[in-house]
């Protein structure tokens, strides 16, 4: 199924020469040429363990010398891993029930950023997965964290921090990526559940970027705090299915990536407290049946948030149309982020770090082989990513890029 434990790659393939296309990421701004050069990266990977069903989500145990990591599987296990033993032991206690149908099941995983420090008080870990309401007829995303126990490999005192509700029969578009930022807050990423137009309705939770603190609490300086319209929990919205989040190590920015229809997928910046970012009234997206356009272009209307980066049927010549996103990572060598459908991990090329000077310079595509990509980690001084295959019998990749 998969190759060797040990597969090194170094390819001097053909480029595919396309015009360089500089993203100037501004509302309002009126699109470049979308052409860029795409290469066939060098790179080795090393499968680090094996047997991991469906995973979905990866962050590290702090301090970084413990070399463990956690990993969801989508089903509704949770697996702690060695990285420098190559072994995993299921992780048991109170790990919460989920409903793994559809898109749903066990998501994304958040270590406490002050883990491992001082009297454990904040040994936290967090989840997101999709839960049933009481009658078991609808599904929510839900927000949820608890104390670990690495001596046994157990969760305790686990509760549910936020349900995106309402509750509905739906099982796609549940998100949801989360992620501490420099400040310690906690954003957690909802989709629109498929019913596009709830991503403009401020009072609902889908389609929507959260901002929390720790313990689950609204920030008083969230953008709708007050607003007898809106939910206070709202950083962002007019999100479509966002399924990448990463922090800028340079900026300390939040980054994001979120799936279009038909093309439309996107890479956003996620500056803008109570920002629009334009799903389904403003993107670069085609309706699924028929190609007709979906709203208005994101460049034509001052109250839209322009992707830095989208995706609309032009961007390659090789057939590929749209880039189906997932985990995103940043390292010294560039932005690298899973394509589902496409099934390789992309590695884009960065000019300049901030909106209004970032540039895409090209991609280089890798482990290509391996099936869908759908988690990427960095961890701090370190140049290697870790990388989650989605399939019922997948590995944890170590990879090393060489620029």
């Amino acid at each position: 199924m998969f190759s060797p434990r040990n597969r090194s790659h170094a390819f001097n393939a053909r480029r595919v020469l396309l015009p360089i296309f500089a993203v100037v990421a501004v509302a309002c701004a009126a699109p470049t040429p979308n052409g860029i050069e795409v290469d066939e990266g060098s790179y080795s990977a090393h499968e680090v363990v094996g047997g991991l069903e469906r995973p979905w989500g990866l962050d590290f145990l702090r301090p970084q010398s413990a070399d463990q990591a956690l990993v969801t599987e989508r089903a509704g296990g949770l697996q702690l891993i060695d990285l420098a033993e190559g072994t995993r032991q299921a992780v048991g206690g109170e790990v919460p029930e989920v409903v793994a149908r559809g898109q749903g099941g066990m998501l994304d995983v958040a270590v406490h950023p002050e883990y491992g420090e001082g009297d454990g008080e904040n040994d936290w870990i967090y989840l997101t997965y999709s839960g049933a309401n009481d009658n078991g007829s609808g599904y929510a995303t839900h927000l949820g964290r608890a104390r670990f126990n690495p001596d046994d490999a157990s969760l305790f005192d686990f509760e549910v921090l936020y349900v995106a509700e309402p509750f509905h029969s739906q099982t796609g578009h549940f998100g949801s990526r989360i992620i501490f930022d420099t400040d310690g807050y906690l954003y957690m990423t909802s989709g629109d559940r498929r019913e596009r137009d709830s991503a403009q309705d401020l009072s609902s939770n889908w389609g929507k970027i959260f901002r929390f603190h720790d313990d689950g609490s609204i920030p008083d300086d969230n953008p709708f705090v007050g607003d007898p319209d809106a939910l206070d929990a709202i950083y962002t919205y007019g999100h479509r299915n966002p399924q990448g989040l990463a922090i800028h190590p340079q900026t300390g920015d939040l980054w994001q990536n979120e799936h279009g229809e038909r093309d439309g997928d996107e890479i956003n910046i996620i500056d803008t407290p109570g920002g629009n970012y334009g799903w389904p009234v403003a993107v670069y997206d085609r309706e699924y049946v028929g190609g007709a356009a979906i709203g208005d272009l994101p460049h034509e209307r001052d109250d839209i948030i322009n992707p830095i980066y989208w995706w609309d049927g032009t961007r390659y010549d090789d057939g590929q149309s749209g880039f189906p996103p997932s985990g995103m990572a940043f390292t010294n060598d560039g932005l690298f982020m899973g394509n589902l459908a496409n099934q390789y991990l992309g590695w884009f090329h960065l000019d300049g770090t901030e909106r209004s000077s970032a540039e895409v310079t090209g991609e280089s595509r890798i482990l290509g082989g391996y099936g869908r990509v759908r988690d990427v980690r960095s961890r701090e001084n370190s140049d290697a990513l870790y990388v989650l295959i989605d399939a019922d019998d997948a590995p944890l990749l170590r990879v090393t890029v060489e620029p």
